[in-house]
């Protein structure tokens, strides 16, 4: 771990929170090793505990809001909200656009509670598939959208199954791309099996088996503990220090009903709740990308030496079907 000088440090991350924002961002990454280099432990606060931002993919509802209904829709993100606002949770939303409400009535909810949102593409295509020019418009149409519906402005982008693209060519010139478009990366760093155990939950729901639901749900917040040591893990081998975590999540019903016992199994587990723009002032996140391929990785594996292999999260999803099915 290299020791030195902490204050010359945070000056640096209070001026890159600032300018992270916009196209300066790529040219920022790059210096970024230069400017801390020498440089002691980062300006995000570890005193009280791991800061942990908590992401929610595919707002306002994964798989979109048709089969439960608009008033349903709407009671299920007051609920997960609720949730959230009870431990001052500054959560950012993902927005998958296609799932929206005509009105965009659910996102609505989540602006005037106070939290941000972030663009997770229109169709949720994915880049591996999808010629990058085509997959660049669908972005810029959940943008449009996003836009007329809040005139907020939308900072932060996440790539659909965080693929991010298969050949260095293609990984860059979408990055270059989304920066102009005035992007960054809400890079995550607690990537987890959540949505397979959402699956099984709403089986169980639907199928009124309360003893099964309830199983589903100490799972999940067993997972997810799990998955939050796993990547602490990573951050100490990799990188000789605990850095700043971004937990993904999804809008589900397995979330709207347990996600507040998780949170706090997790607070109680060493982390403390921060926002993603703090969390994202951990230098880690400004160093080179490294992976080019098909995998959609954490970015702990995605810094450069990458590391294409996650063996932790093959087990733990392969578990998790063995013990509840698959989709």
């Amino acid at each position: 771990m290299r020791r030195g000088k902490p204050g010359i440090r945070r000056v640096f991350t209070s001026l890159f929170t600032g300018l992270l924002s916009g196209p300066v961002s790529l040219l920022l990454a790059g210096l970024a090793p230069l400017l801390f280099a020498g440089c002691g432990e980062p300006g995000l606060d570890f005193s009280e505990g791991v800061p942990l931002a908590i992401t929610f993919d595919d707002l306002p509802w994964t798989g979109g809001t048709d089969g439960i209904g608009r008033g349903a829709a709407l009671e299920r993100t007051d609920r997960l909200i609720d949730q959230l606002e009870a431990r001052d949770v500054p959560a950012v939303g993902l927005v998958t656009c296609r799932n929206l409400l005509s009105d965009g009535g659910a996102i609505r909810r989540w602006r005037q509670a106070g939290f941000e949102l972030g663009n997770h593409s229109y169709n949720h295509f994915d880049l591996n598939r999808t010629d990058p020019a085509e997959w660049l418009d669908d972005v810029r149409k959940c943008h449009d959208r996003l836009h007329a519906l809040t005139r907020d402005s939308i900072r932060w982008f996440r790539y659909p199954m965080l693929h991010e693209g298969a050949t260095v060519e293609v990984r860059d010139s979408v990055a270059r791309a989304l920066t102009g478009m005035g992007y960054r990366n809400a890079h995550v760093t607690i990537d987890n099996s959540e949505w397979v155990l959402a699956r099984a939950y709403d089986q169980a729901v639907r199928g009124r088996d309360s003893l099964r639901a309830a199983e589903v749900a100490d799972a999940y917040v067993e997972h997810l503990v799990e998955a939050g040591r796993h990547f602490r893990a990573v951050a100490r081998e990799r990188f000789g220090r605990e850095t700043g975590q971004v937990l993904l999540l999804h809008a589900n019903r397995l979330a709207v009903d347990h996600v507040g016992t998780a949170i706090d199994a997790l607070v109680a587990d060493g982390f403390v709740i921060r926002s993603l723009p703090e969390v994202m002032t951990d230098p880690v996140f400004l160093e080179p990308d490294g992976y080019a391929g098909p995998r959609g990785l954490s970015w702990l594996y995605r810094v450069e030496p990458a590391i294409d292999d996650d063996p932790w999260d093959e087990a733990a999803e392969a578990a998790i079907v063995e013990r509840f099915g698959g989709s």
